[in-house]
């Protein structure tokens, strides 16, 4: 069975830094030193709705639902302008399990979550932009933390912190209860935010 590297890990150590310390003062989170691996299911990859040939989609596999089984999703940039394809999460990704693939949004429409009064600020359904992110692991077991999933939120994906340097303002995380990613609270988005660029990646205001 095939094993794949899981798409970026963040090198780590139990949180919290000053900086933030109030935020996070009740959270915790162990995160792990390595990227696990994921098992790819054997079967052909999904037909996606992606068009292939005009948005040149990035091929992500990686496990972000945490079950250990590598899942296939296409990274298309957030439609900027009316000549630019939008495209629902169904249409972009699907997860992988032993024998296949399985739809996400447990086998609803990408549309289906606004008419069940789901908060699209919070679990986004449309235009999710997947392009630009990094994956954080817990020690524990369970799904990474996606840095940098975009879906035209004031916080989503990166802000100029100035001289355009950017830095990660958004922290999303698997929901398996509905079956798409879920926006982290804020004490846990400091709190990974926090490790990432104490431990990963410098912040802008300590770059050359």
């Amino acid at each position: 069975m095939k094993h794949i590297p899981a798409l970026i890990v963040a090198i780590g150590l139990a949180i919290s830094t000053p900086a933030r310390v109030n935020a996070a003062a009740s959270q915790k989170i162990d995160l792990r030193p390595d990227a696990p691996t994921c098992r790819m299911p054997k079967a052909k990859l999904p037909k996606l709705g992606a068009d292939f040939e005009n948005d040149i989609p990035t091929e992500i596999k990686a496990d972000f639902n945490g079950d250990s089984w590598c899942d296939y999703a296409l990274g298309v940039p957030y439609p900027l302008n009316s000549n630019m394809k939008g495209y629902y999460l169904n249409e972009l990704m699907a997860l992988g399990q032993a024998h296949g693939w399985k739809p996400v949004l447990n086998r609803k429409k990408g549309w289906e979550l606004w008419k069940m009064g789901l908060e699209e600020n919070t679990w986004p359904g449309f235009q999710v932009d997947l392009t630009d992110i990094r994956l954080v692991f817990s020690k524990r077991q369970g799904p990474p933390f996606v840095l940098g999933l975009y879906a035209g939120g004031s916080n989503d994906g990166k802000r100029n912190m100035g001289n355009d340097c950017y830095q990660y303002s958004s922290v999303y995380r698997w929901d398996a209860t509905i079956g798409a990613f879920k926006k982290s609270d804020n004490s846990t988005r400091d709190a990974v935010l926090d490790y990432f660029y104490s431990v990963i990646e410098k912040p802008c205001n300590a770059r050359k």
